[in-house]
């Protein structure tokens, strides 16, 4: 079922609450006017100016990053420079991720999913508020005619969060992830529980709210892909894998009943992190798992791959470099500089990139003393 989200309480997979609030007060305090975000491009900003950001993802030897109102930046010298691309939407984008160095996407508020073809030099819209809407009215009305009280209660939901809506004919529930496999196969998923699966590289969508066992409708914040199989982390310690078998997304069972942002798959391994530092690894899918003590106590919000090693990044800049073979965390330098929301590998040894309200900015990668 869906429920209405107000821009001031909107989350996001980067920002955990902070950044939400950031931007509901931006948008609350700059005019009472509404604006259709969804029809105005983003705003252009002066790059001598720190702008927020909130993701950042390799697209081949790029960098591109987004943030608020819209916000596209891209780099081709390891994050030491950003130039504005050009965006479709001025609504606020907090994920974006890239299959290969062409293919891209970014998710945000007001259920917005962009697709790029180019490496992140222009953008289109696939997935917004007012086609979402549209979506799930053509997905559920012919099922609710026919009685089905479950597509009855989805619609009225639907209707609810439209009469409490700023935009009447736009759901602004936020995207948080998206990820897609080299056949074309992916899903993106949001606040509430919802979560919609494309195969053909988001052209078509089919909600999967049905397909997930999440009957409270937790916030749903990561995702993770091995070898065709797609992980969904969220709120409450709430992990789902997809049987491929039977297309549906079934939950496994974690040691932490706390909000987990982030799953992370590999071939012998599956990680899943959250609030107040809290880190688990499994060898068998999901059946035992391993705490990993970081000795961060702020939220976990990022995991980069250098090698055999993945590095652990947290909001308040704690960094541990996990060895994947051994389990074993070595503890990093802090990156300076205040609240990180993401982080990404730069392309450059020893250094990664993170985000911040200041921007995206270079962090070197060093062991702690």
């Amino acid at each position: 079922m869906l429920r209405l989200v107000t821009r001031a309480a909107r989350l996001t997979s980067t920002t955990l609450f902070s950044v939400a609030l950031i931007s509901g007060v931006a948008h609350a305090a700059s005019s009472p006017i509404v604006v259709d975000t969804l029809r105005e491009h983003a705003p252009t900003v002066d790059m001598r100016l720190p702008a927020p950001v909130l993701a950042v993802a390799r697209a081949g030897d790029a960098l591109v990053s987004v943030g608020l109102h819209g916000l596209i930046q891209r780099s081709v010298d390891a994050g030491q420079t950003w130039q504005q691309m050009p965006s479709p939407i001025a609504s606020d984008l907090v994920q974006v991720r890239f299959r290969d160095a062409f293919n891209g996407w970014a998710v945000g508020h007001d259920a917005v999913l962009l697709h790029t073809r180019d490496g992140g030099l222009s953008w289109k819209t696939q997935l917004d508020g007012r086609s979402l809407l549209a979506l799930l009215r053509g997905f559920y009305g012919p099922r609710a005619d026919k009685g089905d009280e479950g597509a009855v209660s989805m619609l009225r939901e639907v209707s609810l969060a439209l009469s409490t809506s700023a935009t009447p004919d736009v759901l602004s529930g936020p995207f948080l992830d998206v990820l897609f496999d080299a056949q074309g196969s992916g899903f993106v998923v949001g606040a509430f529980g919802m979560i919609l699966h494309s195969t053909d590289d988001g052209q078509t969508w089919e909600p999967w709210v049905e397909r997930s066992a999440n009957d409270r409708r937790m916030h749903l914040y990561g995702l993770a892909e091995y070898a065709g199989v797609f992980y969904v982390s969220g709120e409450q310690g709430l992990l789902l894998r997809l049987d491929q078998q039977n297309q549906r997304f079934m939950q496994v069972t974690t040691p932490y009943a706390g909000t987990l942002f982030g799953v992370q798959a590999y071939a012998d391994l599956l990680l899943v992190y959250g609030l107040r530092g809290n880190l688990y690894a499994s060898r068998d899918g999901g059946q035992a798992w391993q705490q990993i003590e970081t000795g961060i106590n702020s939220s976990l919000v990022s995991t980069v791959d250098q090698g055999g090693s993945t590095i652990v990044v947290s909001q308040g800049g704690q960094m541990v470099s996990l060895d994947r073979s051994t389990l074993h965390v070595t503890t990093l330098e802090a990156a300076p500089g205040g609240e990180i929301y993401a982080a990404s590998d730069s392309g450059q040894a020893g250094q990664l990139i993170v985000t911040r309200y200041s921007g995206a900015k270079v962090v070197q990668i060093a062991k702690a003393n």
